[in-house]
């Protein structure tokens, strides 16, 4: 027997002691009750929605165990699936949209109400949905149990929902905290549960709700794919707690499609690697170098300059070493929120000399994402537009005053737009011999040529960094 198999047999046999041990262990949760409580703050989500990217869309059916978090119907779930925003889509222009268009929200004992999309927390993955027909019903919230501290060895519960067809539609679960992690972010390591079950609540021993089941941010994912989806190098999920101080924060003020409050500096960036920081002489475990600064960000404002090096936030060390870490700085900046005083400590050339001084920035909004801008569908001739947000500025090497107009976000393949050679990513500036610069302006010119009725519209677009126009034919019938 080789070495690699040994190990691969000794672990196999590590973890089936292990949870021989946990399936004893879990002889101490009181079931019965425990379940009593999951189902009264426990609901079943039905969400239809619409899966579109630029020409091409589906519609899709998904099932969710939602938890009431409020008594006025506010409630969690796993909103991965819903999740739209990314740094790929703001740098190549495509985006996935996912758009509920139908939401039930079922009791444990049958009792259905109609839900409302909110939005999913970019970082978390949890997705909120709020019960718009309650009435005079009542729901019982979960109360989340703060300032826990979790030790190796704690074991923890959750139920998780079966497939449709099955009856009781909730099964139990146990897991154990494998270790606290304190890099890239504290975190309670859990093993024993599976991406299926995530957003589940956690109750430890004494049948407290501890927090909900998530997964460790993995820095080097640029954001996108948050907490929820990073794996170890044994292509196991790293999940783990959500802690209920974490969660309140966020379910009190809960994400909303189309708004932000994320806090947002206004600046480019890379992390100051360690060969950079032994050729300017700075003992600093990491840092982040501007590489340039937004016009009328609060970066600007503030007075940081291209070529600083931010090696402190609130007097706490910038440990940013590798542009695979960046997204650790850019989560910290975004989860301080829009009106947030920030002091910087930065490093600046000064000649040859280096001087270290601090800045204090208020953060501002985050701009909005492209699948969060508001838009108008032009049912008549099968496409759809948008604003122009920040992210399409900064694909275009662009800014507002010399760009304006509306973005095309859905066409419709085969459809009387697409056939007229208007294109995904066209920026629209006039419609007939309307000028537009805005989504208003844009919506208006539609609106007048549908009551004229023409046999054609013309379109001029900006496209590859060039102008053109489109000649649309129409179908008035």
């Amino acid at each position: 027997m080789n070495r690699i198999t040994c190990f691969i047999r000794y672990g196999v046999l590590a973890l089936a002691m292990m949870f021989a041990s946990a399936a004893a262990q879990a002889q101490d949760f009181d079931f019965d009750k425990l379940n009593d409580r999951v189902r009264d703050v426990s609901v079943i989500i039905d969400i239809k929605f619409e899966v579109s990217f630029g020409i091409h869309s589906t519609e899709q059916q998904d099932r969710y165990l939602g938890t009431v978090v409020s008594e006025d119907g506010l409630v969690i779930f796993n909103g991965s699936a819903l999740e739209n925003e990314s740094s790929v889509a703001t740098l190549s222009g495509f985006t996935m949209k996912t758009t509920p268009t139908r939401i039930e929200v079922s009791t444990l004992d049958g009792t259905t109400y109609t839900g409302e999309y909110l939005g999913v927390d970019r970082y978390t993955k949890l997705g909120f949905i709020q019960i718009t027909d309650l009435g005079d019903d009542e729901l019982k919230p979960i109360s989340f149990a703060r300032d826990v501290e979790f030790t190796v060895g704690d074991w923890v519960a959750l139920y998780m929902l079966l497939p449709e067809y099955i009856e009781p539609p909730l099964a139990a679960d146990v897991g154990m905290v494998s270790t606290l992690v304190e890099q890239p972010e504290p975190f309670a390591l859990t093993v024993g549960f599976n991406s299926l079950q995530l957003t589940s609540v956690l109750f430890n021993e004494d049948l407290e709700a501890v927090g909900v089941l998530g997964g460790l941010f993995d820095p080097g994912t640029g954001g996108d794919r948050g907490m929820m989806e990073s794996f170890g190098s044994f292509a196991m999920p790293l999940l783990g707690v959500i802690s209920a101080e974490r969660l309140e924060k966020i379910i009190a003020d809960p994400p909303k499609k189309g708004e932000t409050d994320r806090g947002w500096l206004g600046i480019t960036l890379q992390a100051l690697t360690t060969d950079m920081a032994e050729f300017w002489d700075l003992d600093v475990p990491g840092g982040i170098i501007v590489n340039e600064v937004v016009r009328n960000s609060p970066a600007e404002e503030a007075g940081l300059e291209v070529g600083d090096i931010i090696i402190a936030v609130n007097g706490q060390p910038v440990r940013v070493d590798r542009d695979e870490n960046l997204t650790m700085f850019q989560r910290q900046i975004a989860e301080m929120g829009a009106g947030t005083s920030v002091e910087f400590t930065i490093v600046r050339r000064d000649g040859d000399e280096l001087d270290t001084r601090q800045v204090l920035a208020t953060l501002d909004k985050a701009p909005l994402a492209a699948t969060d801008a508001p838009e108008f569908e032009v049912e008549s001739l099968e496409f759809t537009v948008r604003d122009l947000v920040f992210g399409d500025y900064m694909r275009f090497n662009k800014d507002p005053e010399s760009l304006s107009g509306v973005i095309v976000s859905e066409i419709k393949q085969g459809g009387l737009a697409d056939i007229g050679g208007l294109r995904f990513g066209d920026v629209i500036q006039r419609i007939g011999s309307t000028g537009v610069a805005n989504l208003e302006e844009a919506q208006a010119a539609i609106e007048q040529v549908e009551q004229e009725e023409p046999s054609e519209v013309i379109f001029f677009v900006w496209r590859n960094n060039k102008t053109l126009f489109v000649n649309v034919k129409t179908d008035w019938e």
